[in-house]
């Protein structure tokens, strides 16, 4: 699979992707595995309406595990009746799961799904309580313990390997593009190491990491199991099938159960990494052989791997925190060189080292009407241009950020050692103005488990590979990818500059109307003036012709002198020097 990364402006584009987009994958991602209609061996299901605890559906084996009480169409009784007295008073709470321990032989858990209860029975096994307590107890110091993400993975899969006895656990961690990365494993050498590999997202449909999402835990002890159905197959109460997306017995995909067979295993177990309710990865468990894991051993699991998660949620909130706390010491220091200057652009450059701080780039441009500044390594004016051109024809985004640009603009692969990252921020429409900031191409091997171009077609149907052998691919055209306090600065920075335009814009506008302001004034002063002086110049004009007319002997040089009087009189502006 040729990684191909998130849409432009998912902010932080992921690294893979998954092109195989035939028809035939979609089939996978579509079938409906949250209404299988059946249920794995290794327990009974009861379907009970709570509003008078009749049996509306239940497993073929679920005499097997509940007695005699179990009748289709009628009130629980026997031992399922008195689970059933306990369920009316749990039903009208607030909690969605109950769990209740019955004369050591059975373990119980019951919850909701639409109007009816689904309760489910597996054997408990003796003495499964023993120490855990302690042993949790010792996990939660260790993983305190741990500075870092890596360590707390680590720590983690060792911790479930000992408590499940499973061969080989694996933390699998989902990019932005969901492939999966196994990042942390602990093993005995029963199956091969995964560490490391790679996984498309085709391996976990889009529905499968939805289960995944809501129904924390899953198990599945002999991958070679014979499915107990569920009867009957329609709910009476639902006119529908009966929705088992958190039943803990739900039976699983053929296509699953193939996939696991190819990898060697024969039972697994994964449970859910949320982190802030999303889907952060995967603890993944198998076994060369069939291997049970009992009820309060998956529920410690589920509880080791929710601390995990708050732990992996902590150490990020507290990077990111970091990693803001220094941008915003850069952004003060850019704001006040901007503020200084007599304009935005002045006060980027003078201090060229902290624009490109700002977001951890290797290069920017500053790109308007009449100015083209640089900073730091990008391609030439003309390639920065053609990039401008592009993004003013995205009319939806103020900011344009991406780790490929060459999938988006492909006449940037011509320059990805220079820019294959980007973030854009558009100033201004009214006058445009640009600022982009550059990552190189950051050229690596990414090793895959198996060829995953591979589609295995067998009588009209797909199935899942058979080779999970590690298979390199060279990964181009992709830069480190912006965190998401990167591109939170580089967003406060468009505000900032925002806002010092309008300042200046405001600054402008009140000196305009000063001047305008000033120039009434001056027009009312030169209208009074000339007002104010209009009848004195007539009557020196007047008396200037008079004195002329009077005195015609006058010699030529006193009669150009009388004649200099009248002119400078009537001159434009009334004023004149007479030599």
């Amino acid at each position: 699979m040729k990684p191909s990364g998130a849409d432009l402006n998912d902010d932080l584009t992921g690294e893979g992707g998954d092109e195989r987009s035939s028809v035939d994958l979609d089939i996978c991602a579509r079938e409906p595995i949250q209404i299988p209609g059946a249920i794995q061996p290794h327990g009974a299901l009861v379907v009970l309406r709570p509003a008078d605890m009749t049996v509306i559906q239940a497993s073929r084996n679920a005499s097997d595990y509940f007695g005699e009480g179990v009748s289709l169409g009628k009130v629980a009784g026997g031992l399922l009746g008195s689970i059933a007295a306990r369920l009316a008073e749990w039903h009208q709470s607030l909690e969605p799961v109950m769990q209740a321990h019955l004369a050591d032989a059975l373990q119980v858990t019951a919850h909701r799904a639409g109007p009816s209860i689904v309760v489910e029975a597996e054997k408990a096994p003796p003495g499964q309580l023993e120490g855990l307590f302690s042993k949790l107890r010792g996990f939660a110091q260790l993983l305190t313990a741990q500075p870092d993400i890596p360590g707390s993975l680590d720590a983690s899969a060792r911790f479930i390997a000992d408590l499940t006895g499973f061969d080989r656990v694996l933390v699998y961690r989902f990019d932005e593009a969901w492939n999966g990365h196994v990042v942390a494993e602990a093993g005995n050498g029963n199956l091969p190491s995964y560490l490391d590999l790679r996984f498309p997202a085709a391996d976990i449909p889009a529905q499968a990491r939805a289960l995944y999402a809501s129904n924390r835990l899953r198990i599945i002890p002999d991958a070679n199991y014979q499915a107990v159905p569920v009867e009957p197959v329609i709910n009476p109460d639902t006119a529908g099938p009966l929705d088992l997306s958190q039943a803990q017995l739900r039976s699983v995909s053929p296509v699953h159960l193939e996939y696991m067979r190819n990898m060697g295993t024969a039972a697994s177990m994964s449970v859910s990494i949320l982190v802030d309710g999303r889907l952060w990865g995967l603890i993944s468990c198998h076994s060369a052989a069939p291997h049970i894991v009992p009820v309060t051993i998956r529920d410690a699991c589920d509880f080791i791997v929710q601390s995990l998660a708050m732990r992996i949620a902590a150490l990020v909130h507290a990077e990111d925190a970091a990693s803001r706390v220094a941008l915003s010491r850069i952004s003060g220091r850019l704001l006040a060189s901007m503020s200084g200057s007599f304009g935005w652009v002045d006060g980027l450059v003078a201090i060229s080292d902290d624009l490109l701080d700002q977001v951890g780039a290797t290069g920017a441009a500053i790109v308007t009407d009449d100015r083209y500044l640089t900073a730091g390594e990008v391609p030439d004016e003309e390639q920065v241009r053609g990039i401008v051109e592009w993004l003013k024809e995205r009319e939806d985004h103020e900011i344009v950020s991406t780790t490929s640009l060459s999938q988006h603009y492909p006449t940037a692969e011509a320059f990805a050692a220079e820019a294959s990252g980007l973030i854009a921020i558009r100033i201004s429409e009214l006058y445009p103005s640009w600022l982009l900031w550059f990552r190189p191409e950051v050229v690596r091997t990414v090793q895959w488990g198996g060829d995953p171009h591979k589609v295995v077609h067998e009588s009209g149907r797909i199935h899942p590979r058979r080779s999970f052998d590690a298979w390199r691919e060279q990964v181009r055209l992709h830069a480190r990818p912006w965190s998401a306090a990167e591109l939170s600065a580089a967003r406060d920075l468009r505000s900032a500059i925002v806002g010092i335009v309008l300042r200046k814009a405001e600054e402008l506008a009140e000196l305009s109307s000063e001047l305008k302001r000033s120039n009434k004034e001056l027009e009312a002063f030169s209208y009074s003036v000339s007002h104010d002086l209009r009848a004195p110049f007539r009557h020196i004009v007047g008396f200037a012709q008079l004195l002329r007319d009077r005195e015609t002997g006058l010699d030529a040089k006193s009669q150009h002198y009388l004649q200099t009087i009248s002119d400078s009189a009537i001159a434009p502006g009334g004023w004149s020097m007479i030599f």
